[in-house]
C-alpha cells in the first residue's frame, strides 16, 4: 500500500464547501473524488478537521476537555463523518502483500441470514426417450441431484482512537492501522481459500453424501489423502514432474474422470493448465517447461528402415502448454494442515484449467467497517473513538474434478 501525505489545502476546501452547501450536498461528490482515484484516501488531513471541530489549538483544547467532552465533540463533528469514509476506502485496497488467490477467485455475494444454500440440479444431464403419439415426454425436476454448500462464518476486528493518539499524530494513526485492519480480514479469506485448494477444509457435498477434495490412486502409492480405488474419482498422485512424460500421467487421470451419477466423461481442458507451486519448484521445472527443443529418437514413421530424430518445442512434446504460477504462501499452508516438511511441501503441484471452476468464495458479508458508541469501561481507558469491522462467508469446493494435485514421491 503507497501512502500520500496529507494535503491540508485540498482538505480544507472541501470542509469550506460543507460548511457552505451542507454534507447532503458535499460528501457524495468526495466518495466520487475518492473512487475515481483523482485523490487517495491518505491525502485527506484530518488534522484539518479536528481544528474545525475543536478550535486553531485543537491539541491544547483536546488535552483540556473532559473525557465525555471530548468524545461528544469527536463523534458529531467533521472528524468522524470524514474518517468513517476514508476507513472504507482503504479496506478496499490490499494493503501489504500479494493475495494470489483472493485476486483470481471471483467472489459470490449471498444472503447473510441463511445457514447453508444447496444448488439445485446444477449436475442433472438428463436424456430424452422416444415417445408415440398423444404420449407426453418423461419429466425432469430439479431436486433429485444437489449440492450444498457449508455454512458462513463471521469475523472482525477493531480498532481504537485514544485521546494519546489523537493528540499526537491523527493522520499517520489512521493510516498505520487502516493496512492491518484490511490486512487481517484479507489474509482470513485467502487461507481459506488455500485451505480449500489443498484439500484441507473438506466442504464438498453432493446430494447427502460429503467428499473429500483429493482422493489418490490406491493406498499402496500414498499420498496426504484418501485412497480413490474404487472410490468416486482419483485427483491426486506422487509425482515430481520432471519430463513431458509426467504430464502426461496427469492428463491420463483428468482425461478419465466420470460424472458421479451419470458416469458419463467429465471434460477437463487440457491444452492449457496452470500450476500452482512453490517459488523453488517453479525455478526447478521452469527450464525444462520453457525450453525451446526438446531431442527424441524415433524409429520409422513410414515403415521403412530409416530412423528419424523429431526435435519439437515442450509444449508439443508434452501436448500442453504450461503456466507457472509460484506462490509461497501456499507453502506455508501445506507445512502448517499437514505437517509435512518444507522441503516437501515446496515440490506439491496444483494442476487446472480454471481455477474459479475449482473453487470459490462467498461473502455473506462483505469487510464492513461500522462506528461503536463508547461505553464507561472504555472511557476509562481515554478511548474516543472506535470502529468495528465484520466479514461473513464461506470459501467451498465446486468441483474437485477440475483440479489435480501432485505430491513428491519418496
Amino acid at each position: 500500500m503507497v501512502l500520500k501525505s496529507p494535503n491540508s489545502g485540498v482538505t480544507r476546501k472541501l470542509l469550506d464547501a460543507v460548511e457552505r452547501l451542507g454534507e447532503a450536498e458535499v460528501m457524495p461528490d468526495f466518495d466520487g473524488i475518492l473512487e475515481s482515484g483523482d485523490m487517495h484516501w491518505s491525502e485527506f488531513d484530518l488534522t484539518e478537521c479536528l481544528r474545525k471541530d475543536l478550535g486553531a489549538d485543537w491539541r491544547g483544547n483536546a488535552r483540556q476537555m473532559s473525557q465525555n467532552a471530548l468524545e461528544a465533540t469527536i463523534t458529531s463533528g467533521t472528524f468522524v463523518k470524514f474518517a468513517e469514509k476514508l476507513i472504507r476506502f482503504g479496506l478496499r485496497e490490499t494493503p501489504r502483500e500479494e493475495y494470489l488467490l483472493l485476486n483470481r477467485v471471483s467472489a459470490e455475494t449471498k444472503g447473510e441470514c441463511e445457514r447453508a444454500y444447496r444448488d439445485k440440479g446444477i449436475f442433472s444431464d438428463p436424456e430424452v426417450e422416444e415417445v408415440r403419439e398423444l404420449q407426453a415426454p418423461p419429466s425432469f425436476g430439479l431436486a433429485s441431484d444437489f449440492m450444498d454448500h457449508p455454512e458462513g462464518s463471521q469475523w472482525g476486528l477493531g480498532f481504537e482512537y485514544t485521546r494519546e493518539s489523537l493528540c499526537g499524530d491523527p493522520n499517520s494513526y489512521l493510516a498505520q492501522q487502516l493496512p492491518k485492519l484490511a490486512d487481517a480480514h484479507n489474509r482470513h479469506w485467502e487461507n481459506q481459500l488455500l485451505d480449500a485448494l489443498i484439500g484441507y477444509r473438506q466442504t464438498y457435498n453432493r446430494s447427502g453424501t460429503a467428499y473429500g477434495t483429493f482422493y489418490g490412486p490406491d493406498a499402496a502409492v500414498t499420498t496426504p489423502f484418501p485412497s480413490g480405488a474404487g472410490g468416486p474419482w482419483i485427483n491426486a498422485m506422487r509425482n515430481d514432474i520432471n519430463c513431458p512424460s509426467d504430464f502426461q500421467a496427469v492428463k491420463d487421470y483428468l482425461y478419465d474422470f466420470r460424472d458421479l451419477f451419470h458416469g458419463r466423461p467429465v471434460t477437463v481442458p487440457t491444452d492449457n493448465l496452470t500450476i500452482l507451486t512453490s517459488p523453488k519448484k517453479r525455478d526447478e521445472i521452469n527450464p525444462r517447461i520453457r525450453a525451446g527443443a526438446v531431442e527424441h529418437d524415433g524409429t520409422s514413421c513410414d515403415g521403412g528402415s530409416t530412423t528419424y530424430k523429431y526435435i519439437s518445442t515442450h509444449a508439443v512434446a508434452a501436448n500442453m502448454d504450461v503456466t507457472l504460477q509460484a506462490y509461497q504462501r501456499l507453502v506455508d499452508r501445506i507445512v502448517l494442515r499437514y505437517g509435512v516438511t518444507r522441503a516437501e511441501a515446496e515440490k506439491w503441484m496444483w494442476f487446472g484449467s480454471d481455477i474459479n471452476a475449482f473453487i470459490g468464495l462467498v461473502y455473506q458479508i462483505r469487510p464492513e467497517v461500522t462506528r461503536i458508541n463508547i461505553s464507561g469501561e472504555m472511557q476509562e481507558k481515554r478511548i474516543v473513538a472506535k470502529w468495528t469491522s465484520l466479514s461473513k462467508g464461506y470459501s467451498y469446493v465446486k468441483d474437485p474434478m477440475r483440479g489435480f494435485m501432485c505430491t513428491p514421491t519418496p
